[in-house]
């Protein structure tokens, strides 16, 4: 046995040799919960395809006890820079053939929220419970045992869990992939829990959890059992997660057209999780407020969340889990899939809740960040975890989703399920590149699927697509180029781009795969890009956009006025049109009753109002009123609550009330936000959930110190995670330095979970006033953030310094970066950089002329 700490530097730093692969893994773990540690054995069945004289598989934060191949005592070696283990067998060579390994190892549950490890909850009580959990994804699992750590080194895995017999069935509960099969007493106090074979599948996949958790009664889901396993005291909870649950495995193998390829399916809902879920077969992982909810108190963003999450989570079932890309750059696809799919399956759940319309508008995220120079191709080549890390983000679940939407709506839905189905059969318990999908769908549906997308997703960024009339005015002439923010590019990238052309009653649908197509023209009112579903921007000549009155407008689809509206916003940022013309086109939309149109309008609103000075009185009131003028009359005319209406009236109702309140500063709706509170707090179920969570936000904003201290004692101990967590991040939303500075603390203490502080201090640097002072605190206690926050949270925690626009913070930001990059998400780290440039371009650009608009007003 040679020392642990001996290197040798392998052939490639990252990638495993393809000389020796494993087949079968027997797994037998025992954690200590109360010492936060395990011991572990590990037999596995491999296969060297010749004579190999060591053997390199994956290992990290693991002290290795023994290793013996074949029965004999190996030598062994760890390599901690590479996160790897080599073993030698006695007589120097393994030899061509099947082989046996077994490994002794001790590792520790650690607090990082990765590999294995501990999450707490304390009880009614105040007593603190420990769970060993598992998040394994992308490169972890190799902190729980020695594998093959990477995805396409697909096994069988038969997993053993020791635990105390004693707490067995008094609130300590083991649960992994497959079914519990056997259940051993060990005679020293310790009872061993064995679990079915999972299917052929990749590492990264494996579930180990043992805690003083309970569980729901089992539900038969057309023969295939399903239940929601959480902390004690939250069964009221349940209800929600297996209704959706139970619907969406049912949807999704009639979907697919084939059998959901596990033998159960367990939700669970952990205290700390730093992902939102993970698809583990059979054994799907959760943060709890996105699992756990109460429909009667809950809002529908935070029903529709669940939903969501639950819907993605067993779309990857076979998405992922049963065919799975060959390595982490394919990563995309598996999440892009995975959220077109979830937004398939709850529109199905809830029609009433529109979510391909809801849709559109949260792909407005990703047309932000793919509208900047430091953008990436949705695809590109992964090398290092930290690779990997890097394409958890917008471009590749929002980006990406909209993508198959916009292919599955060129080609016809039923066709392009046809070419899904076909590319899961045929590569069932395999592993596949991006490619491989174009082909399937290809094959299906006779269309030049490969050629299109491999436009969209090898190149970045997107195009924006001007529509003018030939000076006969007997054809339309589309054109497109790439849209960036800021100066006009010379970029001559070229999409394939499908487009549908609506005039009149007609829709038509083109491909535009040149610079320039012409297109017969009707007469009268054009929408480009008509039902919404288009990844790119329309820009209208102006004799075309005068065509768009306010009574066409009023009869376009709910997506369609979205666009326009957003498209308009978009381009004030990039500089094509003053923030004063988007302003007038918001006036168009007095009579706007829909939601998705109002959260275009807010979101503009918000962003005009960031360019007017406090100090600037008169630029403020008259601002205020335009906000009044437009928003009073759409919440006057949804009226009040009333029992069955749409939920997504409600939530109109809901934003319309805040925007009032906070951005129109209106006494009445202010006043209306107050007591609506007030109401809650006394009886939440006398309130209707919007409105209530609209007043929290309305008191937060406009609230005092007593104020901040009843919303921090609803933070610390609420009655749901949705009630929790809509408290938390409001304490970043006062106007007060001294509670910022507060609230910056807080995140900092053991009061926040590491999952949620991130997202805490997120939501403070983003104050319109008091962000500077979040920021501050921030960069003060930058490496403590890096020590007790997620990894994969840091990025997202800075996103809001884009905001930060004045001259000095957009210095102190970028130099500060200049100085601490973010290793694990360089590319969203200069994204995030390149915008709040943008943003500070705005305001240099506008914000004169603007309060100047509002002053005279």
């Amino acid at each position: 046995m040679t020392s642990a700490d001996v290197t040798a530097p392998p052939l490639d730093p990252y990638r495993l040799p393809r000389t020796v692969a494993p087949s079968r893994y027997e797994i037998e773990l025992e954690p200590d919960l109360a010492a936060a540690t395990f011991h572990g054995h590990v037999h596995i069945e491999v296969n060297a395809t010749g004579d190999v004289t060591e053997l390199a598989l994956n290992a990290a934060d693991l002290t290795i006890q023994s290793a013996r191949i074949d029965g004999a005592d190996a030598t062994w070696r760890l390599d901690p820079a590479g996160e790897r283990l080599f073993i030698t067998p006695a007589d120097g060579v393994v030899p061509a053939g099947d082989h046996d390994v077994d490994i002794e190892f001790d590792g520790v549950l650690n607090d990082l929220l990765r590999g294995w490890y501990r999450s707490t909850y304390r009880d009614a009580d105040g007593g603190e419970h420990v769970i060993a959990t598992s998040q394994m994804q992308s490169t972890d699992c190799r902190r729980a045992f020695p594998c093959w750590d990477e995805p396409d080194f697909k096994a069988v895995f038969a997993i053993t869990l020791v635990v105390d017999a004693d707490l067995e069935g008094g609130g300590l509960l083991a649960v992994s992939n497959g079914r519990e099969v056997a259940r051993d007493d060990r005679g020293d106090g310790k009872v061993a829990v064995t679990f079915a074979d999972t299917m052929v599948m990749s590492s990264y996949l494996v579930a180990v959890v043992v805690g003083p958790l309970v569980a729901t009664d089992w539900v038969d889901v057309d023969g295939i059992p399903l239940r929601l396993v959480h902390v004690p005291g939250k069964e009221h909870l349940t209800e929600f997660g297996l209704e959706i649950g139970a619907f969406a495995l049912r949807w999704f193998q009639d979907y697919y057209g084939i059998e959901y390829p596990g033998d159960k399916i367990e939700l669970l809902a952990l205290p700390d999780f730093a992902a939102g879920a993970m698809e583990n077969l059979g054994c799907i992982t959760f943060r709890e407020s996105l699992l756990l909810v109460d429909p009667a108190t809950a809002t529908q963003a935070e029903r529709q969340v669940v939903a969501d999450v639950v819907a993605h989570e067993l779309a990857h079932m076979w998405f992922g889990d049963l065919v799975t890309m060959s390595w982490w750059n394919g990563i995309w696809l598996n999440e892009a899939f995975a959220t077109f799919m979830e937004v398939a399956a709850c529109d199905a759940f809830r029609p009433e809740w529109q979510r391909w319309t809801s849709f559109g508008l949260e792909r407005s995220a990703a047309f932000e960040t793919d509208a900047l120079a430091s953008t990436r191709a949705v695809e590109f080549e992964v090398r290092s975890p930290a690779d990997a890390e890097g394409m958890f983000d917008v471009l590749t679940y929002e980006k990406g989703g909209a993508l198959l939407r916009m292919l599955e709506q060129h080609l016809g839905p039923e066709r392009f399920r046809e070419g899904v189905s076909h590319y899961l059969r045929i590569h069932a318990y395999g592993n596949t590149e991006t490619s491989d999908l174009w082909d399937a769908i290809e094959h299906t549906s006779g269309k030049p699927v490969r050629r299109i997308m491999d436009s969209w997703i090898w190149q970045p960024g997107y195009p924006i697509v001007s529509v003018a009339r030939t000076a006969d005015g007997q054809r339309l002439v589309l054109t497109q180029r790439r849209f960036v923010f800021g100066d006009e590019p010379t970029d001559p990238t070229i999409w394939a781009v499908p487009v549908a052309i609506r005039q009149g009653g007609a829709v038509t649908s083109h491909l535009l795969d040149e610079a320039t197509l012409e297109v017969p023209y009707t007469g009268g009112p054009v929408v480009v890009n008509a039902g919404g579903h288009g990844f790119y921007r329309v820009d209208y000549s102006d004799d075309l956009r005068q065509l768009l009155t306010a009574d066409v407008i009023a009869g376009l689809d709910t997506l369609d006025r979205y666009n326009l509206v957003d498209d308009a916003w978009n381009a004030v940022v990039a500089g094509a049109l003053p923030a004063t013309e988007w302003v007038a086109l918001a006036g168009l939309f007095t009579g706007e009753r829909e939601l998705g149109v109002w959260q275009a309008l807010a979101l503009g609103l918000r962003g005009v109002r960031r360019l007017i000075d406090d100090d600037d009185a008169a630029a403020v009131a008259g601002f205020q009123a335009r906000v009044v003028a437009l928003a009073g009359p759409a919440l006057a005319g949804l009226g009040e609550p009333v029992p069955g209406e749409p939920d997504l009236t409600a939530k109109a109702r809901g934003l319309l009330l805040a925007l009032l309140a906070i951005q129109g500063a209106d006494p009445a709706a202010r006043q209306r936000a107050a007591a609506c509170y007030a109401a809650w707090e006394a009886d939440p179920g006398s309130v209707d959930a919007e409105l209530s969570a609209a007043a929290t936000g309305v008191l937060a904003a406009t609230g005092s110190p007593a104020d901040y201290e009843r919303m921090l004692a609803r933070a610390l101990s609420g009655g749901t995670p949705q009630d929790q967590l809509r408290h938390l991040y409001s304490l970043a939303e006062f106007d007060s330095a001294e509670l910022m500075e507060r609230t910056c603390e807080l995140a900092f203490s053991d009061q926040v979970r590491s999952q949620n502080a991130p997202f805490l201090l997120r939501a403070a640097i983003g104050n319109r006033r008091h962000g500077a002072v979040a920021w501050a605190y921030v960069r003060q206690h930058w490496a403590a953030a890096n020590e007790r926050f997620p990894r994969n949270s840091i990025a997202r925690m800075i996103e809001t310094v884009k905001l930060l626009d004045r001259p000095d913070q957009v210095a102190d930001v970028q130099g500060f970066f200049a100085e601490h990059p973010i290793e694990q998400a360089a590319k969203t780290l200069d994204q995030h950089l390149e915008r709040q440039q943008v943003n500070a371009a705005l305001r240099e650009r506008d914000a004169a002329h603007v309060s100047g608009h509002f002053a005279k007003a």
